[in-house]
């Protein structure tokens, strides 16, 4: 892919910023260019093994995703499940991932909808509560992905670490609407 339309895609892409969202410190910035992933390809098996998995299971858990890099692209293919401390149907405490980890991925149960937090799809659960975005932005692993169990169709988001960064201000992190579009390379 020629170079300029690489930048027009990385522009068109890239999240707009939201009222909630605050301006870049310099951290941020420094954190923003420090990650040099930029894209998140999931085998399509992999993709189907979470999605079964996440559709059967009533408590959140985390697996760490790992596989290949190739130049600014996450190619994960495989998992590994950490130990557990302890696992509720809306939180999980895992023990930290291996080194080689590019996402870590975890699971959030459809029950119903829920007025309290405008959860009215599986779509909508398919978010970053605030005490995710605290341990995405307290690891260093390059993505967060996670999948809703229990709904219709197989409901899979991910986020690089740095859009938590960005947002973490917020009280949930909703899935971006172009996170699927970005070119693989």
């Amino acid at each position: 892919m020629p170079q300029a339309v690489r930048i027009a895609w990385l522009l068109l892409a890239w999240p707009r910023a939201a009222p909630s969202q605050t301006a870049l410190t310099p951290v941020d910035s420094a954190i923003l260019n420090s990650q040099p992933l930029r894209y998140l390809q999931i085998a399509p098996s992999l993709v189907r093994r979470l999605s079964v998995l996440a559709a059967g299971l009533d408590r959140e858990i985390v697996l760490c995703l790992e596989g290949r890099v190739s130049r600014d692209t996450a190619v994960v293919e495989e998992l590994v499940m950490p130990d557990v401390i302890r696992s509720t149907a809306d939180g999980v405490e895992p023990r930290p991932c291996p080194a080689a980890t590019l996402a870590v991925w975890h699971n959030h149960p459809w029950i119903a909808p829920d007025s309290t937090f405008g959860v009215k799809t599986p779509e909508d659960l398919c978010s970053l509560s605030e005490l995710d975005l605290k341990s995405v932005i307290a690891d260093s692993i390059p993505f967060a992905v996670v999948s809703v169990g229990r709904a219709a169709r197989p409901v899979v988001c991910w986020w690089r670490r740095v859009q938590a960064v960005i947002n973490r201000r917020v009280r949930f992190l909703p899935r971006f609407p172009r996170q699927w579009v970005e070119p693989a390379p």
